[in-house]
């Protein structure tokens, strides 16, 4: 069975399942972005890869909503047996569905979403998603909280599949160059010093906020918190820091064959993602990476990656309520003063 898949992009997080898909199934692949999202960096390559893809860009129009005439002439005149489509995209999604049932294919949704978003857009479009869920054959996403989710949304549990969301294991537990890790914690200015890191977009359901006031706490322990990522909140962020007395390394964006060395340079790893009204963090794939590297974690109940089980509190990691900046402090000062 031949699938095309229809993506906004191809991350470098999804290139290896993308590749194993081509080669075993013969998947290829059709992208409609170039990774100019607001949710994506953009230091990081998208579409690049050992698999056969096609880029059908289309045109954004008022509130974001992007036009994309072209994709449903691809999607019309290509061979396939089934048509896996990401949740992304408004209208991509709808032009996916009607397409796949006007050809009598299969159609499979790939969702990572456990929450509908609070907006009053999302509010009025419920029931289209909801809709679009019915008719799918199928729905995969990752872990068991998606699939929590999508069966409350009247989903079919037989048409629900869990596709764990791995990280490249073996390279980020081969371990880091111990000479990378010296430098990072030199240029974060944390030599003798304990390391908070977080790998974080700067942007507000990332709770970094939230992280600088709990670390504020800590002045008896003399910690640095270092941020590895872009986005729009990064003066904020700095003034917030200096006001509370805390030392901020903003790292900027780093490629990924970068970050084992950043993580074998942390004492502790930290996602204190917060739910806003149009996103809760899906999974959060740093969490993978730093435990691959042996670094101690500590993630809020925001975060996908906690709900759907990977971070399990006292066992694989520690678990903070989010927005309790006072949990995370004492979550924090457990970590760094059991040695």
């Amino acid at each position: 069975m031949k699938p095309l898949v229809v993506m906004n992009y191809a991350a470098h997080y999804r290139v290896p399942l993308f590749e194993r898909m081509h080669e075993e199934f013969g998947a290829e692949f059709v992208f409609f972005s170039q990774g100019s999202e607001e949710y994506w960096q953009p230091h990081l390559d998208v579409n690049r890869g050992r698999f056969p893809a096609t880029v059908v860009l289309g045109f954004e129009t008022v509130a974001k909503l992007r036009v994309n005439p072209g994709l449903a002439r691809e999607l019309l005149r290509r061979d396939y047996d089934v048509l896996v489509k990401c949740i992304n995209g408004r209208l991509e999604v709808l032009t996916s569905l009607v397409v796949a049932k006007a050809r009598r294919k299969p159609f499979v949704l790939w969702t990572e979403i456990w929450n509908h978003p609070r907006t009053a857009f999302h509010r009025l479009s419920q029931p289209v998603v909801r809709a679009v869920y019915r008719h799918s054959d199928a729905i995969v996403g990752s872990g068991d909280h998606f699939a929590r989710f999508v069966i409350e949304e009247g989903v079919d549990p037989a048409k629900v599949f869990v596709a764990e969301l791995a990280a490249d294991n073996d390279a980020f537990a081969s371990g880091a160059d111990a000479g990378a890790a010296r430098r990072f914690r030199e240029a974060a200015g944390a030599v003798g010093r304990p390391l908070v890191l977080s790998v974080a977009r700067l942007v507000p359901e990332k709770g970094l906020d939230v992280l600088l006031r709990a670390v504020s706490g800590l002045a008896d322990l003399r910690p640095v918190v270092a941020v590895v990522g872009t986005g729009p909140l990064r003066d904020e962020l700095a003034g917030l820091a200096a006001g509370l007395g805390v030392d901020l390394y903003l790292a900027g964006g780093l490629q990924p064959q970068d970050m084992p060395g950043v993580y074998g340079a942390a004492d502790v790893f930290v996602l204190p993602s917060v739910t806003t009204a149009w996103v809760r963090e899906p999974w959060g794939l740093a969490v993978n990476e730093a435990m691959n590297c042996g670094v101690p974690v500590v993630a809020s109940t925001a975060v996908g990656a906690v709900a759907g089980g990977l971070v399990q509190d006292g066992r694989t990691g520690l678990v903070v309520p989010e927005r309790d900046e006072r949990a995370l402090a004492a979550a924090l000062r457990r970590l760094l003063t059991d040695r």
